[in-house]
């Protein structure tokens, strides 16, 4: 009995070490510059606790030599697997935090597993945990995916076995980083809600601002910028408020990436990332610097500034290999590779292209998508044809990839239940067999009730899924064709690779939209919009948008091929709103974007051709033509007949269609120049009254 007592006593009291020394680690986390002076100014000699402590306050106050100085302390005194381990891990951070030599650190993280691989103590295990958790961390670094979450998932399977809920948090946001990183929404939606619910049971705000900061980029990421903006800016100010300035500059990167899907939200995007680029200067957190710099490529972009876009994505490219940050290099990498193309300099796409290969079978699916479209393009330019067919198929497998894994988990699912249900079925027949022998042709007939009802709800199962899985397949394909804002659908016209094709712009509209919204709701006339839409199967068809109630699409073909589209796409429409707006006109405009702006035009280019949309419609209005569909089309003999970025755009299409410069027809019937003459003359005596 004594003995046990004494077990008990030591046991006891190593975990209230254990316990003490993890809350003093947790305050060096927190308030290291305290930390590191009182331990400093107390002449004691150190335990190893005391040098393990001061050296998460290093770790934390960025200062790599005196943190492993204070490490080397420690391992000195350290006694048994878990204090060894315990330096081993701390070590890790080190080298994979303050000098991003991920490799050093995994070095570490090895020895800190043999040491803990077979324990059985309770504290050893909860420090596996974090071990396993690092490993994740790590080979997340090293852009292994597969691996970072098998580490990861054993992280949250032993954290859970243990009913540790800080280690269970800390493993879960691991997970849902890394399925966000390869576009898995589901799993990363739910791993980071379970998250957030132990980060607000522990009261843990670091944990808390980390979740709202990957749900925020989870939502970026299937375009409901919104909510992303929302998730970010709750992200930051946790961040601002525990001073962590690594993390809030990371926070206004994303807040940037969120405005740039407006036109009007460049100048404050670029406010943002001009403060999170001073912030990773001023803590030298180079990691921080390229993702800052990789934004500012893209801001530069978006302004027409190529040269300073290649100058900012080369930096980044730099630096991210400087680190050893795999993902982001590829990321990088193909920024870089969508700009040559852009500029046409398709030697140095392959040539960033052919260095990424050796490394992409390991990459997010997003990545490798990204990197099979820009090989179609490639050997599009080069006109081989089968190997771009055979690149653009790889992609658009990848693109699907998500919903074919979450068909497959469905699938399992139904298995298992099936199994399981299976299984008690049997247990039950052998207890009525038993039981009541004398029912059992009862129950044969029973059975074969129940195999026929299972074969039916099966069959009927199957047709649902067949139906669904369609339907989502198309919704699938309408959200990548379908932008969410003016700028991505500019954006997306420009980077479509079938250059050798024109783009026409299609605009359609209803004449009386805005009564129809005012008198029925704007959802009951979205709906027949959007079916109609969703049943668009043209390979054509680049991209399409909704911008001031204007349906605006963009479609790589002839000018007759465009027409014929058109009408057929105007016809559905009006039968689709019959039953809402008998009587209703649609107005319909054809622009040939390459005849119109020139060849080598830029995203911002084409907000200008929508002032064309509203002046045609004006005059159109002027002849009062009766037909139900007013179709429209503005062409031009003459290279760039306007200026486009004049400030009265208007006005010069106006001198442009009475020189003759700009021809518009109505249903196929040319517009008397006279017309723009009247408007101008109405304007004219507007402005002297």
């Amino acid at each position: 009995m004594l003995c046990g007592l004494l077990l008990s006593s030591l046991l006891f009291s190593h975990t209230a070490q254990s316990e003490e020394l993890a809350e003093r680690l947790r305050i060096a986390s927190e308030n290291y510059e305290q930390v590191i002076t009182e331990l400093l100014s107390d002449d004691a000699q150190r335990s190893y606790a005391d040098w393990l402590v001061l050296a998460q306050a290093y770790l934390t106050a960025n200062n790599k030599d005196a943190a492993l100085a204070a490490l080397l302390q420690a391992s000195e005194l350290a006694t048994g697997n878990e204090q060894h381990a315990h330096v081993a891990l701390l070590q890790a951070k080190v080298y994979g935090i303050l000098f991003r030599d991920t490799q050093h650190a995994i070095s570490y993280l090895q020895q800190a597993d043999t040491l803990l691989h077979a324990s059985n103590s309770i504290t050893e295990r909860q420090l596996h945990s974090e071990v396993l958790t690092n490993f994740a961390q790590a080979h997340n670094q090293l852009g292994d995916l597969a691996k970072a979450e098998q580490f990861a998932s054993q992280s949250l399977t032993l954290a859970q076995s243990l009913d540790d809920p800080q280690k269970e948090l800390a493993a879960r946001i691991m997970l849902g980083r890394l399925a966000l990183q390869n576009n898995r929404f589901g799993p990363a939606h739910h791993q980071l809600q379970q998250a957030l619910l132990l980060a607000d049971k522990l009261n843990d705000a670091d944990a808390r601002a980390s979740i709202h900061f990957r749900l925020g980029m989870a939502f970026r990421k299937i375009d409901e910028h919104p909510l992303a903006l929302e998730h970010m800016q709750q992200a930051a100010r946790l961040y601002q408020n525990q001073r962590n300035l690594s993390s809030y500059s990371y926070a206004l990167v994303y807040m940037a990436e969120s405005h740039l899907e407006s036109p009007e939200g460049i100048a404050q995007a670029e406010h943002y990332l001009l403060e999170a680029l001073a912030i990773s200067e001023q803590i030298n957190n180079v990691m921080r610097t390229a993702i800052v710099k990789q934004s500012l490529g893209r801001v530069s972009m978006l302004r027409g500034d190529n040269q300073q876009a290649a100058h900012y994505y080369n930096e980044a490219l730099q630096q991210f290999r400087q680190i050893g940050a795999q993902t982001y290099v590829q990321e990088s990498a193909l920024a870089l590779a969508e700009l040559s193309i852009l500029q046409q300099q398709f030697v140095q796409s392959q040539q960033i292209l052919s260095e990424l290969s050796p490394t992409m079978d390991n990459a997010a699916t997003y990545l490798q998508a990204r990197y099979y479209t820009l090989r179609a393009q490639l050997a599009e330019q080069q006109q081989d044809w089968q190997q771009a067919y055979q690149f653009q198929q790889q992609a658009s497998k990848l693109q699907f990839a998500e919903l074919t894994t979450t068909t497959a988990d469905k699938l399992s699912e139904l298995k298992d239940q099936l199994s399981l249900s299976n299984a008690q079925h049997q247990s039950h027949t052998e207890l009525i067999r038993q039981q009541q022998g004398q029912q059992r042709e009862l129950w044969r007939w029973q059975v074969i009730v129940l195999i026929l009802m299972v074969l039916v709800t099966l069959t009927g199962y199957v047709s649902w899924r067949q139906k669904k899985r369609y339907n989502q397949t198309q919704s699938v394909r309408l959200a990548f064709l379908l932008s969410h804002s003016w700028s991505r659908f500019c954006e997306r016209l420009q980077q479509d690779g079938r250059s050798k094709q024109p783009l026409h712009l299609l605009a359609i509209a209803l004449q009386d939209s805005q009564q129809l919204k005012l008198n029925q709701g704007e959802e009951t006339l979205r709906q027949p919009v959007q079916a109609v839409l969703q049943n668009l199967t043209d390979v054509q068809l680049a991209g399409c948008c909704i911008n001031s109630d204007v349906l605006w699409l963009g479609y790589r073909a002839t000018a007759d091929a465009t027409a014929r589209f058109s009408r057929q796409l105007e016809h559905d429409i009006q039968l689709a709103i019959a039953p809402l707006a008998s009587e209703s006109r649609l107005i319909s405009l054809q622009l040939d974007v390459a005849q119109l702006l020139g060849p080598r035009w830029q995203p911002r280019e084409l907000t200008t051709l929508r002032e064309a949309f509203w002046l045609c419609w004006k005059l159109a209005s002027m002849q009062d033509d009766p037909a139900r569909c007013w179709q429209l089309e503005l062409t031009t003999e003459q290279p760039r007949p306007c200026e486009w970025h004049s400030s009265n755009i208007r006005s010069d299409m106006l001198n442009a269609l009475q020189l003759g410069a700009l021809v518009l027809t109505l249903n196929q019937e040319l517009l008397p120049a006279n017309l723009s003459a009247r408007l101008t003359a109405d304007h004219a005596g507007i402005d002297e009254e």
